[in-house]
């Protein structure tokens, strides 16, 4: 059942389903239904990182960039350590066993089916700009030595955005990146490498300042992200795909849909499968700490007016989507 993983303040960690009953979603139980379980007690981590790291089936959809079935966290002296999500809890005797070694929370972590193994893997910039590629077997992440390195040139002031994705429709995942100056680039992966792959120039003019939210995810359902992006309080709808103009997929120059100016820049916005597998929605975190629910239908986000509240009073210091198996 897709949710949320919650760490407060303190700490601790809860777990909350989204629930569908009388015809709504919404993270409140009904009756005989238990929710905010705790599952973890004092993870006071550096950083977290949700992934599908729980070895099993894969799925018949890929699954989407971020959100997981687990966790691997960053501990101050640099080690990984893994944490599987088993019958709705962390809280397992034995278990945050040490998978890696010699990282730090001044370095950038991309995690995704990189090496289209059934599992999640990592992806690191480093302070040069490198990028480095850390496989992960299902117990703990492969050295790969001297083809460790996979990318560089991705210096955080030039290049400071990046997001992974299907970009080129592929069997692994690509990045796009977002540049300084507001361009937008695909740079293609071969699950190796991205050394003497191709990279082309997708849409320019994003500049941070006047988009602070790009919200990517397969939007449309057609095998490659599209992006929702965020100005003057409306969220915008940019198609990717095919453009007979190149040889390459592309975003469309003008939006094809935009919302009404009911969004807001200091927001949290969390994209999730929370309906459908292989289908995104959208939840957002407004300054009264409420949730509320958007979902994706025929190419718009439905505002459900008096019915999109889902949660509320939620102040608290990290949010996950989740997706136990």
């Amino acid at each position: 059942m897709p949710g949320l993983i919650i760490r407060k303040d303190n700490g601790d960690l809860k777990w909350f389903p989204l629930f569908f009953d009388e015809g709504k979603y919404k993270f409140y139980a009904p009756k005989g239904k238990k929710t905010g379980i705790e599952v973890g007690r004092d993870w006071h981590f550096k950083k977290y990182l949700p992934g599908y790291w729980t070895p099993g089936v894969a799925p018949t959809h890929r699954r989407r960039i971020g959100g997981g079935d687990s966790l691997v966290v960053l501990e101050e002296d640099g080690d990984l350590k893994y944490y599987p999500f088993r019958e709705e809890t962390f809280i397992h005797r034995g278990t945050g066993d040490k998978v890696g070694r010699g990282f730090r929370d001044t370095l950038d972590y991309y995690v995704a089916e990189w090496t289209n193994n059934g599992t999640s893997d990592l992806l690191v910039r480093d302070e040069d700009g490198d990028l480095r590629l850390y496989p992960w077997n299902g117990k703990e992440f492969k050295d790969l030595g001297s083809k460790e390195k996979v990318a560089n040139n991705f210096d955080r002031e030039d290049v400071p955005d990046i997001y992974p994705g299907y970009w080129s429709g592929g069997a692994t995942p690509d990045i796009l990146i977002r540049k300084d100056n507001g361009d937008l680039v695909v740079f293609e992966f071969n699950g190796e490498t991205f050394y003497n792959q191709r990279s082309y120039k997708v849409g320019d003019d994003f500049k941070k300042k006047h988009y602070e939210h790009l919200l990517m995810g397969e939007w449309l359902g057609n095998g490659t992200p599209d992006m929702l992006a965020y100005r003057d309080k409306r969220l915008r709808l940019y198609p990717f795909g095919p453009n007979p103009k190149k040889d390459h997929f592309t975003f469309t120059d003008k939006q094809q849909w935009e919302s009404d100016k009911d969004f807001r820049e200091d927001w949290i916005y969390l994209v999730g499968h929370w309906r459908t597998p292989g289908k995104p929605d959208l939840i957002t975190v407004n300054k009264s700490n409420d949730l509320w629910f958007y979902p994706f239908d025929d190419g718009v986000l439905v505002d459900l007016k008096g019915d999109k509240q889902v949660g509320n009073d939620w102040k608290v210091t990290h949010f996950w989507d989740f997706y136990p198996v």
